[in-house]
């Protein structure tokens, strides 16, 4: 299948001409259009703080303090976060009568002496949030890390505050069986319906909603071309709607629906009445049996027909290494779904059946991704590691889960041949630098080739292992890049997060033991603090160099680092420990995200990996 095909379907026209044909590290970030720029626009901001709070006291309203980021902010990517939260609530209608009727509402980056009384300041107000103030500057309620939009679970704290009760899902009185019909996953009657009420003529608005719904529900089916036509429809038909710059906004690529940031979903009353602990995150409201059936059904809505999750914007390799981030998250995802899928038949987990239905569609897709291989862009080499490592993890779990081992290995031995092939003399495997989390994690992959029966020549193994060894410290630190002249230099508390990672590596071949295993993992868990602080940044935040980025990718590595402890004792204690730092990170509606580059599918996908390896 060509490349265009296995880029985010919603992406600017220009993104794809411009794209890269050949190994680069240009990153491609094309700016909205004039009509998609404008989403968010319809909320009357003032620009200043202390102005707003001088009409809230003259008016008898409150602020509402929209920051947008913070001074000297370690995030990324700001202006896509912005536009999430401007495409998302502050496109919903009654969103902005809300904030319209009860608020004098101002959007200004935090910064000065007041916002560091409120504690507006980096690495402790994380971007996107809001404050609510009085008119003397008294902070009556403040959210940050915001990673999951839904119009009725942002409504709810600020109705609240303005002594008005909830009142059910905040749609149109007129969709209503529409958007109860999508609410309960049937998206065929949902569209249906709303595209009946649209036929009808009724107010701008209404008009507008219903073909935002209708798209909708098209795009969590898996019908992209389907959800842009009616999405296109609605630009054109209603240019001077918010729904329609939402949608101009989606449909260049840059609104949080299509990442899979923003959706309509029933919640539970206690997500609705229980002030976040911070941002998006709710722990305590789902069972884990629950947080399974709400990702799983997540993950299968974010499949784009053909197999594909394309939420990530990870381009930190360059745009051109897309497709394969798109390929490793897919395996990731697949390898979920082949845990829940086999809980289900060993009678642990129960799906409804259509939702088992799309798991095994999804599941056939991704497998011919796989073995057709067409789905990567072997020009790029900046993230081409993770989708060839990545599908080995892919192949080592549907064997171990369903067999079929006959059929599988002409697969498996591409594969294994597709990683060696990117391994230098060196032996430092690589995604944009040799590194010895990369190394580990193609040695994990080669590890799993053995054991399904597949050949690995061991001189590939030997050189890899002498160079994962090269970057380890007396005190079994890891190095972040590979060491290439001197001693390895790394301290415990920049490391513990890779430390269980590379340890694993060294170890599935002979190279390490028990002890250093077993401390590697308790580094981890003592440090785990330092990750857990940044876990919403999208790029390195604090002195040790620790990122969003690295959260997910280093909780799965220390379950799996535990579960190679032979003290059983010991390794049902620290697994107990893993299992519940991931109960205590659900966001509302159910499902996981650290850095919101990677995407809330990536994050799901780790965190429901992890529960499984904690059984």
């Amino acid at each position: 299948m060509p490349l265009h095909r296995f880029v985010l379907a919603f992406v600017p026209v220009a993104l794809l001409a411009g794209l890269p044909a050949q190994n680069s590290t240009k990153k491609i970030r094309p700016q909205p259009g004039e009509l998609a720029a404008k989403a968010g626009s319809a909320v009357p901001w003032r620009k200043d703080v202390t102005e707003a709070l001088q009409e809230a006291k003259s008016d008898g309203k409150l602020v509402f303090w929209y920051v947008p980021s913070v001074a000297r902010s370690p995030m990324d990517r700001k202006p896509e976060i912005d536009r999430y939260l401007r495409g998302g609530p502050f496109s919903w209608p009654t969103t902005i009568e809300l904030l319209r009727t009860h608020f004098v509402p101002v959007a200004e980056i935090a910064k000065g002496d007041f916002a560091k009384e409120l504690g507006l300041v980096r690495n402790k107000f994380l971007e996107p949030g809001y404050l609510v103030l009085d008119g003397e500057g008294k902070v009556l309620a403040k959210v940050d890390q915001i990673t999951t939009l839904h119009p009725e679970w942002f409504e709810a704290p600020l109705r609240a505050l303005v002594g008005q009760k909830p009142d059910g899902f905040p749609g149109a009185p007129a969709l209503r069986e529409a958007w109860d019909a999508y609410r309960q996953g049937d998206r065929k009657l949902a569209s249906e319906r709303a595209l009946a009420v649209h036929a009808q003529k009724p107010a701008p608005t209404t008009a507008a909603e219903a073909l935002w719904l209708a798209g909708a529900a098209a795009c969590r089916s898996g019908q992209n071309e389907a959800a842009r036509t009616r999405w296109q429809e609605l630009v054109a038909s209603h240019p001077d709607e918010p729904m329609a710059w939402k949608a101009a906004l989606e449909l260049e690529g840059h609104g949080p629906f299509v990442h899979g940031f923003e959706d309509y979903l029933p919640l539970p009353a206690a997500a609705l009445a229980k002030p976040p602990t911070d941002g998006s995150r709710l722990p305590g409201v789902y069972s884990e049996a629950e947080l399974w059936q709400r990702s799983v059904a997540f993950l299968c809505s974010m499949d784009d027909g053909n197999g594909v999750v394309r939420d990530s914007i990870y381009d930190f390799g360059g745009t051109d290494g897309l497709p394969n981030v798109y390929a490793a998250v897919t395996c990731l995802v697949g390898e979920a779904l082949l845990a829940a899928s086999d809980a289900q038949r060993q009678g642990r987990l129960v799906l409804e059946p259509d939702v088992l239905a799309q798991v095994e569609g999804m599941l056939t897709r991704i497998r011919k991704n796989i073995e057709t291989d067409a789905w990567v862009a072997p020009s790029d080499r900046d993230e081409i590691l993770w989708p060839r490592a990545y599908a080995l993890r892919f192949l080592a779990a549907w064997q171990q889960r369903r067999g079929d081992k006959d059929a599988l290995r002409p697969v498996w031995q591409r594969g294994v041949g597709s990683l060696l092939a990117l391994q230098p003399e060196t032996g430092v495997w690589f995604h944009e630098y040799g590194n010895p989390f990369a190394i580990a994690t193609a040695l994990q992959g080669l590890h799993s080739a053995r054991a399904a029966g597949i050949e690995v020549p061991q001189e590939n193994i030997d050189r890899g292992l002498r160079a994962l060894a090269m970057d380890r410290t007396p005190e079994g630190a890891f190095t972040y890049g590979h060491t290439t002249n001197g001693k390895p230099r790394a301290t415990l508390e920049a490391a513990a997060g890779r430390m269980p990672l590379c340890e694993l590596g060294l170890f599935l071949f002979g190279g390490s033991d028990q002890a250093k295993l077993h401390a590697a993992v308790v580094a981890g868990h003592r440090h785990h603090a330092l990750l857990a602080a940044v876990r919403k940044y999208d790029d390195h935040a604090d002195q040790h160099g620790y990122g969003g980025f690295f959260f997910w990718f280093d909780m799965l590595a220390r379950t799996e680092a535990a579960r190679a402890l032979t003290d059983a004792k010991e390794r049902e204690r620290l697994l107990l420990e893993q299992k519940n730092l991931v109960m205590a990170l659900p966001e509302f509606d159910g499902c996981f995200v650290d850095s919101h580059e990677l995407g809330r599918a990536y994050g799901t996908a780790m965190a429901l990996l992890c529960l499984d390896g904690c059984r």
